[in-house]
């Protein structure tokens, strides 16, 4: 399990950008409502303004029924400008309440952005004790490499983040092996020696093959390389970074398929050192990639996915839960006095962070410690 944030930073860290994520979602969703409010008031405004119009063309109607021409030609009259007036009045109603509707959703979808921002920020720092990470990459047929992370938290989170591929050393363009200064020889036949009749193990050479696609996990990688012009390809599993550790080794071309370790009369002639070595390589630089996040692309807790609907009160939840105990401890220990966590870590500070919350305020207060204080 990787360990998560130092306490103090990690509360910072909650009452800051979590606490803007919940504030905003919670904006967005009441402008939602807003939206929906302003719909159904309007539909109950047509319904009254049809129902005044047909009382008034109903009362028209008993005064043109046995009167003279004169006053049956008024109510004609007076019935064609009301439905010209009742036309009007729904048009300048629609066109309001549609202008209301559209506000509001636009200041919803801003809010949502502001949301997913701050949960962004929020996790960029991998803010729970995580279980798992996951490192992917995958060469596009642009010849661009395309990264993401995958995190499974302690508590049921799992959140995904694109990875800046292009700021990185290594994967800013198509990857060698030959980039780390190996030159990885791999049996994959055997031949007859032209003036020998013993067969001799032929080579391909892994360090020119480019790598397709990657994914590492606990030290352990599986990797494609593929070599450019002629279709072969190279796969690579290791199941971690010891020396004793498993590696299998799988070549293929238009012609062949061969599982190289499993063939003992090739696995005689693979440098099993040299391979794991620069595998272990590999996994070292996709860990580095693993710090250059960019974007939230996914997030779940406990099978659900709330990232579409920007829900980080169920985020702040579950943080709560899991990461409430020793928060509680913490704010015991600055409410006692505590010099080591600083001046930008206060009582007051965190009061001022919760006043966001708003009708949540209360229940997280209590979750942090921050009532039972004097």
């Amino acid at each position: 399990m990787a360990a998560s944030m130092e306490a103090p930073a990690s509360l910072r860290h909650t009452v800051t950008h979590l606490f803007d994520a919940v504030r905003f979602s919670n904006h967005a969703r009441e402008m939602e409502e807003a939206a929906r409010k302003a719909e159904t008031e309007l539909e109950v405004e047509l319904n009254k303004l049809e129902s005044h119009t047909e009382e008034i063309s109903n009362l028209l109607s008993r005064m043109m029924s046995g009167s003279d021409e004169p006053v049956r030609e008024l109510s004609r009259q007076v019935e064609e400008f009301l439905e010209t007036a009742k036309e009007q009045a729904k048009e300048k109603l629609e066109r309001k309440t549609k202008e209301e509707v559209q506000n509001f959703k636009n200041t919803s979808a801003t809010e949502k952005d502001k949301a997913l921002k701050s949960l962004e920020a929020y996790l960029a720092a991998d803010p729970l004790p995580i279980l798992e990470t996951v490192v992917q990459v995958r060469l596009n047929e642009e010849g661009i490499y395309e990264a993401r992370s995958r995190y499974e938290c302690e508590g049921g989170m799992k959140y995904d983040f694109r990875l800046a591929a292009q700021n990185s050393r290594l994967f800013h363009q198509e990857l060698m092996l030959s980039q780390f200064g190996y030159e990885l020889r791999i049996p994959v036949r055997f031949s007859r020696a032209l003036l020998k009749k013993e067969r001799v193990p032929g080579f391909e050479r892994l360090d020119q093959y480019v790598l397709a696609n990657a994914e590492t996990s606990a030290g352990k990688i599986r990797a494609t390389f593929n070599r450019p012009g002629n279709g072969a390809s190279l796969k690579v599993v290791t199941s971690g970074p010891k020396p004793d550790d498993f590696l299998g080794l799988e070549y293929s071309d238009q012609s062949e398929a061969v599982n190289v370790t499993n063939d003992p009369s090739l696995g005689a002639h693979i440098d099993l050192e040299a391979v794991k070595k620069a595998m272990n390589e590999l996994v070292s630089e996709l860990m580095v990639l693993s710090k250059k996040k960019v974007a939230l692309l996914k997030l779940s807790l406990n099978g659900d996915e709330p990232l579409e609907n920007i829900d980080a009160q169920e985020v702040l939840s579950l943080v709560l839960k899991v990461l409430g105990p020793g928060y509680r401890s913490l704010v015991k220990e600055i409410s006692d006095g505590n010099p080591k966590h600083g001046k930008d870590l206060t009582i007051g500070f965190i009061q001022e962070r919760l006043k966001v919350l708003g009708d949540l305020t209360g229940s997280v207060s209590t979750a942090l410690g921050v009532q039972n204080l004097r």
